[in-house]
């Protein structure tokens, strides 16, 4: 099956992600206040690829971390999805006529308050990209066979004021993504993958899940 149609089967799937999350994480629903939107971009390239930026170190709000192209969702947006597309505009240069969506992933809550919806874009290729220095100090690209393979990803368990939360991650050349990035992206592998009929586990220092 094309990449394309494996994804659109994939948003469309209603499948549990990272089971053990609830639990660990039962707070982030105390706190999600801040609605925001972000894009997982896909490249049509022969090869798919998912579009990454990394952040500035000045900004108020994961300085120099890893993430999708997105941001908050303003007043004037039409919603979720026109802001995501807004804020890829804005960060990195990227056409909303060269981007088709696909669908969308569950929200995210994360524990700095923000929940995030997640949309999936496959890209028209040969895009002009370039981070606008303000907020993006870096764009590159993970192929997408890469990012949907569960053998690439890791989990622990962290604590933040007092309370443990199970953190996923994947490297990839030297770009350590994690947190909210790494799990909606991971949220989005486990649907291929069960749409698939295969099975998804990642190791963590308790073994695996599945």
């Amino acid at each position: 099956m094309a990449w394309r149609r494996r994804l659109e089967a994939a948003v469309a799937c209603d499948v549990p992600v990272a089971e053990r999350l609830p639990a660990l994480d039962a707070r982030r629903a105390r706190h999600a206040s801040r609605p925001a939107a972000v894009l997982i971009g896909v490249e049509a390239a022969s090869t798919p690829r998912i579009y990454f930026t990394q952040r500035t170190e000045g900004l108020t709000h994961h300085p120099g971390q890893i993430s999708f192209p997105g941001g908050r969702i303003d007043p004037a947006d039409a919603g979720p999805a026109d802001a995501a597309l807004r804020e890829c505009h804005e960060e990195i240069g990227l056409a909303r006529d060269s981007v088709t969506l696909l669908g969308a992933l569950p929200r995210y809550r994360t524990v700095t308050g923000f929940e995030i919806s997640p949309f999936v874009g496959w890209i028209e290729p040969g895009q002009t990209l370039a981070p606008d220095g303000i907020e993006i100090e870096q764009i590159f690209a993970v192929p997408l066979q890469y990012a949907m393979n569960a053998a690439h990803y890791r989990s622990e368990v962290r604590r933040r004021d007092g309370v443990d939360y199970r953190i996923y991650s994947i490297d990839f050349e030297g770009h350590y993504i994690w947190g909210a990035t790494a799990s909606m992206l991971m949220g989005l592998a486990q649907r291929v993958a069960q749409v698939e009929g295969c099975p998804f586990s990642v190791a963590d220092s308790e073994g695996a899940y599945g």
